[in-house]
Formats: structure tokens, C-alpha cells, sequence
């Protein structure tokens, strides 16, 4: 599926480690090059020039691994940041005031606690499937009907009906994979995958994430679904070195329509059953709620009582 990968060099491995690993190695080269080696060398009249030039010069490692921590920060965050917004653009909000729920013009009293999660679903999808018809064939416009979850979702049941193994975390972060491949009869993954329902092309950055999940598990082989594509040649060349396959909604409708007409067809009556628009919680599983804020209108978890503050734009 991919190329050999190169062997990862320094820099690199620190990039993947914490931010704090480059600020202790900057510390203790700092402290090698400006007193140890100095202080070796100068008992010797023949290596005081050498001694001389470690002391100025102590402080060239010590900035290079600073600025590897620094970036390996930024890094971090950044990677926390599209993890949040790839499993549904969530983030979390600082004050919920004055929230009123959405409801339709016929209002539902004396509910039972065990009916409040399907009538908050019937009303939070209330206005989200009425402007598109329900898709009869594969499309990158059926494809992009699917809220984020249901789309993860199809590409686990698209793989379940080539005849792989899928292991997938239910909800809350993943660890940059998405759906995790065994062939039947073996306990080792033959591949991973990592889905991107954004509505904007995929950057290096989380193909990286992948490459990195992929070498923390010691799987050769990647596929990271975008719907809207990928941008950037650096993307392409990552890809092609750490053995990643790249398909954007082109691909994948080219891959779904290769399956048989059967195959098809009962994946699409699963992929588009149900509520198959209103955006799901990142961090509960269950789906948004609509809601009016102070702010204007947005989804929001139904769970926010007990905690939950995930949220998205109500246009997502």
C-alpha cells in the first residue's frame, strides 16, 4: 500500500515526544558543553582551545533543543485542536447562559426519563433532514449529508463488507485512529485508519498524527479517509514515506461503488438510516441538541447539566 518508511531522525523523534523531554536535553547540553567539557579539557595544555570553543559555543545545542520543545508545544495543542474539531468541530464553551432547547410547534408533556433521548433527537433532527432527500446511490453529496460520526461509521461498515476484523473507539479521543484492521484468525492489525468529515481539505499535520499512531503500534499500513480532500504536496510526500493511503470523497465513492450491488445497497439503507445529520457529542456519544444562545444558534450536548460542554456552530 505504501513505500518502505525512512528511519526517523532526531528531530523527529522529538517533534512525536513531549515538549519537556527537548527542554531537559537543551538544559543538559547547556550544561556539558559550557562546564564539563571545559573543565575536562583544561587540564590539558593542548585541549584549552578546545575547552574555550565548548564554552561559547554551549549555548547552539541548547537553543536547538529549546526550539524543539517549542515547537513540539505548539505542536501538541495544534494536534489537540483539530483532534477536537475532526470529531465534530467540538470545544468547549466558558459560560452557558439563558439556553432555551428548540422545541417543535407540538409540545411534549408528562414524559418518562426512559423517552427524553429519542424526543430530544426527533427534535434536534426536526429541522436538519428536511432540505435533502434521502440519497439512492453513492455520491460525494450523499456522502456529505453524513454527520461526522455516521461518516466514521461507514467507513468501519465499508471494511466490515470487505471481509476485515474492525476495531473502533466508541467515543471520546481516539488517539489519531479512527478504526483499527484485522484479517480473520489474527491477533496483529494489518492496518489503520484515521476519517476526516471536515468540510475543508486535510493539512500535513494530522496525516503525521496517523503516521505517528501507526509507528506506536507498529502497524505498516494506513488509510486516512477525507471527505473534502487534501492539500499541500507535502501531504503526498508524507504519505507515500510512511506507507499511508490517501482517499478523498472521490475515492471513497469509487472504492464503495466497487463493491457488489448487494453490498451496496445494504450499506447505504445503514449509512443513511435514522438520524443520519445531527451532529454527535465527541466526548458522550449521543446526539446534540439545538439550542439558542445569547451568542446565536448552535448545537449543544444534552448532557450538559451533569458537565458536558461541548458544543458546535448550529451550521455545522
Amino acid at each position: 500500500m505504501g513505500r518502505r518508511r525512512r528511519k526517523p531522525s532526531l528531530s523527529d523523534v522529538l517533534m512525536d515526544a513531549p515538549w519537556w523531554a527537548s527542554v531537559v536535553l537543551a538544559l543538559g547540553s547547556y550544561i556539558v558543553f559550557h562546564a564539563v567539557v571545559p573543565a575536562a579539557f583544561a587540564r590539558s595544555p593542548f585541549l584549552i582551545g578546545l575547552a574555550m570553543t565548548s564554552r561559547s559555543l554551549a549555548w547552539v545545542p541548547a537553543t536547538m533543543f529549546g526550539s524543539l520543545g517549542l515547537l513540539a508545544y505548539l505542536r501538541a495543542r495544534k494536534r489537540q485542536a483539530e483532534g477536537n474539531s475532526g470529531s465534530g468541530g467540538a470545544r468547549p464553551m466558558r459560560k452557558e447562559r439563558s439556553l432555551r432547547v428548540v422545541r417543535t410547534s407540538a409540545p411534549v408533556t408528562k414524559v418518562n426519563p426512559g423517552a427524553t433521548d429519542r424526543i430530544d433527537e426527533a427534535i434536534s433532527a426536526s429541522g436538519q433532514q428536511t432540505a435533502h432527500a434521502k440519497p439512492t446511490e453513492w455520491t460525494i453529496d450523499a456522502l456529505g449529508q453524513l454527520e461526522w460520526k455516521r461518516f466514521e461509521m461507514l467507513c468501519v461498515w465499508y471494511y466490515e463488507a470487505m471481509g476485515f476484523t474492525v476495531k473502533t473507539v466508541p467515543h471520546g479521543a481516539d488517539g489519531g485512529i479512527d478504526a483499527t484492521l484485522y484479517k480473520d484468525g489474527m491477533a496483529t492489525p494489518i492496518a489503520v485508519v484515521q476519517c476526516k468529515a471536515w468540510r475543508s481539505p486535510v493539512k500535513v499535520e494530522p496525516v503525521r498524527a496517523l503516521g505517528g499512531s501507526m509507528h506506536s503500534t507498529k502497524v505498516k499500513r494506513g488509510v486516512f479517509w477525507s471527505l473534502a480532500g487534501f492539500i499541500g504536496q507535502p501531504v503526498q510526500t508524507y504519505a507515500a514515506e510512511a506507507g499511508i493511503q490517501l482517499l478523498d470523497g472521490a475515492g471513497i465513492v469509487e472504492r464503495i461503488s466497487a463493491l457488489d450491488a448487494d453490498k451496496q445497497a445494504r450499506l447505504l439503507a445503514r449509512a443513511f438510516e435514522g438520524d443520519y445529520q445531527t451532529p454527535t457529542c465527541a466526548a458522550c456519544g449521543v446526539k446534540l441538541v439545538a439550542r439558542d444562545g445569547k451568542g446565536g444558534p448552535f448545537w449543544g450536548c444534552r448532557n450538559y447539566p451533569k458537565g458536558c460542554r461541548v458544543r458546535l456552530p448550529r451550521g455545522a
